[in-house]
């Protein structure tokens, strides 16, 4: 299933044979793909030119990732690139932090091609309907309180789930957005309860995994405010 319009995607990652496999992939899918080996090169790429999505890789040659992510969020520009983490690491707690500062999700390496195109293709899809300020179905919504979920906007995160609930019930989505809503407010049983039923409905739906691994893994069940997989 390849992608229904040509995007750009640049690649920032130092292991040259991981660049490799995922440009061969994704220009397979009808990317338009470049690539960076170190942090440098990519502030480079972006002055050049900004991408649709950028895979960010954390621990790149200095500048390393979260630098580039800082970068980004002070730039000036009109048009910033979605970015999605690369990490390799087993904790999630780095990749939390890159969201603070932006990064729309992240992905643990190796990432499945079928976990990066569903990724491509919800970044995609989310970026349609955040443009379009006359949208107000239920995709919209859900989008929309993603986006303020990220910029920890949980009173106007809240009123869009509470529209979106009439539809959301059997949704794995909704009750993962719903997850990181009650997590933020520190009510982290509510939080579990809503990862779990997002797993009940999907046992293959990724991001309440990785967030009810985390709440695990963190073992900060009274005191973490940190954000997870959206």
């Amino acid at each position: 299933m390849g992608a229904k319009m040509q995007e750009s995607v640049l690649i920032a990652e130092d292991e040259r044979s991981i660049r490799s496999l995922l440009r061969t992939f994704l220009e397979s899918e009808g990317y338009d793909v470049r690539e960076a080996g170190g942090g440098e090169e990519t502030l480079a790429e972006l002055d050049r030119e900004v991408p649709d999505v950028l895979l960010l890789d954390l621990s790149m040659p200095p500048p390393q990732g979260m630098d580039v992510l800082k970068s980004i969020r002070q730039s000036s520009r009109p048009r910033k690139p979605a970015v999605v983490i690369l990490t390799a690491y087993g904790s999630v707690k780095l990749a939390v932090e890159a969201m603070r500062l932006g990064a729309l999700d992240f992905l643990e390496k190796p990432a499945s091609p079928e976990l990066l195109l569903s990724t491509l293709a919800r970044i995609r899809n989310e970026r349609r309907l955040t443009e379009d300020k006359s949208a107000d179905n239920y995709e919209a919504l859900l989008a929309r309180a993603r986006l303020a979920l990220v910029d920890y906007d949980l009173p106007r995160a809240e009123g869009l789930l509470l529209r979106a609930a009439a539809l959301g019930d059997k949704d794995p989505a909704f009750h993962n957005l719903m997850g990181m809503l009650t997590e933020l407010r520190e009510d982290f049983t509510g939080a579990r309860k809503h990862y779990g039923r997002a797993i009940a409905l999907n046992g293959k739906f990724a991001p309440a995994q990785q967030n009810m691994r985390r709440l695990y893994e963190l073992r900060e069940f009274g005191h973490s405010k940190e954000q997870g997989a959206l």
